[in-house]
């Protein structure tokens, strides 16, 4: 069994400046990357000064748009293809989760 690609993304830390209470995980569309949503992050800082935002990257690159990284590609939208799609990315997600220490509560 091959090991899941290492996924990589922007990441923000608590605006409080100590350790986060809490980490929210935000997930980008196809064809777009975390840069496009730890932007978002500002908007919320005030409301959640003891989270760790983070943004990963899908693993893929994504054809057609520079830059773009998908989770698995949209040859088909059916159901299948789609449930094989997360069988595919959810791999690479858990061990992207499991490197985060959970947060002290």
């Amino acid at each position: 069994m091959t090991a899941p690609p290492l996924l990589n993304g922007p990441t923000s830390p608590p605006a409080s400046g100590g350790a986060p209470r809490a980490i929210v995980i935000l997930l980008h569309g196809y064809g777009s990357n975390g840069d496009d949503l730890i932007g978002l992050v500002p908007y919320w800082r005030a409301a959640l000064p003891d989270v760790l935002f983070l943004a990963p990257d899908a693993p893929q690159p994504c054809p057609g748009a520079p830059g773009g990284r998908q989770w698995w590609p949209l040859t088909s939208l059916s159901p299948e293809a789609r449930a094989a799609g997360v069988r595919v990315a959810a791999p690479a997600l858990n061990a992207y989760i499991d490197h985060w220490p959970a947060p002290e509560g």
